[in-house]
């Protein structure tokens, strides 16, 4: 009996001593996984901040700076409206655009991926594709009424990006962050096409295509 009582208690010790090491196993491999994680979402964020500010950068220190503002001969010759913001205004709007847009994808992307749900993230990249060339359209190539037609596929793409990134459960709130984005956009459509009208007849510059009334 008493040889009994020993071996049951061994038993229970022997399980116990079992479940303890199993769950310091799991603690363990969830601690190993978190770390994994933690370090891919921050290389995702990093990734994403790279494109948007660092490619947004590049066309800004680069495009705007040698084709826009004052140091551009062909761009102060343009007519301008009276609601045309001054040269140092656009710098740091675009920073703060291109910085939320990052952090809306990213956090888009750690719910979705790229395999599980692509479409938001599609047309997100496909705006922003859009976004970095209408500069090159306007500016570089002076086609200010084929920047017109671009910027407007733009808002459109803009428009559906926003409605996909809300369709996102767990991640709707990523498409307020998109809002100032496209007011700004909204707002240099208008822009864009006042210059374009504006110019159009002016004997000073050339702005490429115009459309005979």
């Amino acid at each position: 009996m008493t040889v009994l009582i020993r071996v049951n208690s061994l038993t229970r010790s022997d399980t116990v001593a079992s479940e303890e090491m199993g769950k310091v196993s799991m603690m363990e491999k969830m601690r190993t996984v978190s770390r994994k994680e933690i370090l891919v979402n921050l290389a995702g964020l990093a990734g994403f901040l790279i494109l948007c500010m660092g490619g947004g950068g590049v066309i800004g220190g680069v495009v705007m700076a040698k084709d826009f503002g004052d140091d551009s001969p062909w761009y102060r010759n343009l007519k301008k409206p009276c609601f045309n913001p001054p040269n140092e205004v656009f710098g740091p709007v675009w920073a703060i655009l291109y910085f939320l847009m990052a952090i809306a994808a990213f956090s888009v992307w750690t719910k979705t991926g790229f395999t599980k749900r692509p479409t938001p993230l599609i047309f997100f990249f496909i705006q922003l594709v859009l976004n970095f060339l209408w500069p090159f359209l306007f500016g570089t190539a002076r086609q200010l009424f084929a920047a017109f037609v671009e910027i407007v596929i733009l808002w459109v793409l803009i428009v559906i990006t926003i409605f996909l990134f809300n369709s996102v459960k767990g991640r709707s709130w990523t498409h307020i962050l998109l809002l100032p984005y496209l007011g700004w956009v909204t707002f240099a459509t208008v822009l864009n096409w006042s210059l374009y009208d504006l110019n159009k007849d002016n004997p000073e510059v050339d702005i490429g295509f115009v459309v005979n009334n």
